[in-house]
């Protein structure tokens, strides 16, 4: 009961004034309640103008416990992951060894480099460019117009090309996201020498999704989680380069990459025997990452090796498109050429989201803007016989000699 009797003087003349007229209404004493109530409330305003009258017992109850703050909202912070360090024996030991880690073994067996390190480095140096990549020998490869097989057999523009290879190594895999890994974290996006001048502020530009240096769909300068192993996508064509030169290698062109997907033999005539496929003529959606086979996403750079190529180079047909360094509509006749606003690159090969599968076989050729950066296209390196030294009989071969001996083990 205490609780709900007035506990200030000002809560007093509050209910005064209440009881004032609740007293006049029911006597005959009316005014005079009213006089008082008046008054009772001038003297309340003049006491406390800004207070509030409500009683006590019309005060809502307070919970006994304060509400819990609610917890804020995580950041994110954009910070590139620190690149793991390895144990390290001696300086020479561990730059080949780091190189090694890095990918970028072309560098080890240039001339130049090659020339200070001992038998033993460069053993392994070889050792590990066999591993990552596949000789492709020199010899010539038929190119067909995008027209071809719509065109009757004697229509001039039909007429195929014979392009003269010269012998190359060609990566056995596309690049994968933790390959370049290595490119972002070992600062590939400020090294402007692995950059063509005109476009050094189109670099800037070169973001993923959280404002840092990288691929288009990665975040905080890294891929997503659980996809180290499957092909980087989202990189523009100059990305691609300047990997490659980071890498001491550089883009195939279409002819080495139509080599190596197609096979040619020259078994009789001029005409050269190319397979449709790497696998073979026939398309076999078991050996390819298609539309059609069903997978709707990339899988790893090592997966379906079945579907390699004569000697060795895996997924030449689906998982993501390939850049190279020719011009799209290269190989087009000059009364069919594609002129389009922007010059486009080509790229080869077909992605997991291609349906048509006339436009995944090894003669096709699609291009893009050499600034798209897509969730389709990748990339893989080439490196010429002419631009490393290969360790043969346990001493290093060059140049021209080194390409004649690399030929005949691949005849």
């Amino acid at each position: 009961m205490h609780r709900f009797l007035p506990h200030t003087v000002n809560h007093w003349l509050a209910a005064l004034a209440a009881l004032s007229l609740f007293a006049g209404w029911l006597t005959t004493y009316s005014t005079l309640g009213a006089a008082i109530a008046l008054t009772t409330l001038c003297i309340l305003a003049i006491r406390a103008p800004h207070s509030k009258l409500a009683l006590p017992w019309s005060r809502p109850r307070q919970p006994s416990t304060p509400p819990a703050p609610e917890p804020p909202a995580p950041v994110v912070q954009s910070v590139r992951p620190p690149r793991p360090k390895k144990a390290k024996s001696g300086a020479k030991d561990s730059l080949v060894e780091q190189m090694v880690d890095q990918g970028r073994v072309a560098l080890l067996l240039r001339p130049q480099i090659a020339a200070n390190l001992s038998d033993i480095d460069l053993q392994k140096a070889q050792d590990a460019l066999d591993n990552s990549m596949a000789m492709v020998p020199q010899g010539q490869v038929a190119m067909r117009p995008r027209c071809y097989e719509v065109l009757n057999g004697d229509t001039p523009d039909r007429a195929e090309r014979l392009i003269q290879v010269e012998g190359l190594f060609l990566d056995r895999y596309a690049v994968s996201n933790a390959q370049y890994l290595e490119f972002v974290s070992g600062g590939g996006y400020e090294q402007m020498s692995l950059w063509d001048e005109a476009l050094w502020p189109a670099v800037l530009t070169f973001v993923d999704r959280t404002g840092q240096p990288g691929p288009r769909f990665w975040e905080n300068g890294s891929f997503p989680e659980g996809k180290e192993d499957h092909p980087v996508v989202g990189i523009s064509w100059y990305e691609a380069c300047a990997y490659a030169r980071w890498a001491g290698k550089r883009l195939p062109t279409d002819a080495e990459w139509v080599k190596t997907a197609s096979w040619p033999v020259f078994a009789e005539g001029n005409r050269p025997a190319q397979r449709r496929y790497p696998w073979g003529d026939a398309m076999d959606r078991r050996l390819a990452n298609l539309w059609s086979s069903g997978l709707n996403t990339t899988v790893p750079v090592h997966a379906l090796e079945r579907g390699a190529s004569a000697n060795g180079v895996v997924q030449l047909v689906g998982n993501v498109w390939e850049w190279t360094s020719t011009s799209f509509g290269a190989w087009e006749p000059p009364n069919r050429k594609i002129e389009t606003q922007t010059p486009l690159k080509s790229i080869r090969g077909g992605a997991f989201d291609s349906y048509f599968e006339m436009q995944v076989h090894s003669q096709f050729q699609s291009g893009e803007n050499p600034l798209a950066r897509k969730h389709n296209i990748g990339f893989r390196c080439a490196l010429g016989f002419c631009d490393v030294v290969q360790m043969t009989d346990g001493h290093p071969a060059h140049g021209n000699d080194q390409a004649a001996q690399l030929q005949e083990v691949s005849a």
